[in-house]
């Protein structure tokens, strides 16, 4: 025959009496171990982000430096010349211009915190014919050290 009263033979007799106190602690210190599980990949992955928007920001002056290149016998040796509006600086980076001339720029970022990696953007000008030329461009970076911040390698 079947009974339709429910058999508590469990430890716990009466579950309407809520969470022993030990269910309460497992469940408490699974939380905890997946806690610390995730926080450090979700640290990292901020760390990637903040390195991609600098990342971005040397891109686009690369960019930009060639476009002027082409237009003027010299690289340009400041944003406003270049004509894109990007800051120079952030919670994360300091950019500012290296060296420039008529064969090379570069503009370079400089690291807040000693985890992020320095990035130098270089624009190489290739002299064609009297002051015409082609332009490559390319991005280094340097690891953080963990002591001090990075600093951007040179072209």
């Amino acid at each position: 025959m079947v009974s339709l009263i429910p058999n508590y033979s469990s430890p716990r007799q009466h579950p309407d009496q809520g969470l022993t106190l030990l269910e309460l602690l497992v469940a408490i210190v699974i939380v905890g171990i997946l806690s610390a599980l995730a926080v450090p990949s979700m640290l990292q992955q901020s760390l990637k982000a903040q390195q991609a928007v600098a990342q971005s920001y040397i891109g686009s002056v690369n960019r930009a430096q060639q476009t002027y290149r082409l237009e003027f016998p010299v690289f340009a040796n400041n944003i406003a010349n270049l004509g894109i509006a990007l800051p120079l600086a952030s919670d994360q980076y300091t950019f500012q211009f290296g060296t420039t001339n008529s064969i090379l720029a570069e503009f370079q970022a400089f690291p807040q915190n000693n985890d992020l990696n320095a990035i130098t953007g270089c624009v190489f000008a290739n002299i064609v014919a009297g002051s015409s030329a082609t332009t490559t461009s390319t991005v280094l970076e340097q690891a953080g050290a963990g002591a001090a911040p990075a600093v951007p390698p040179s072209c």
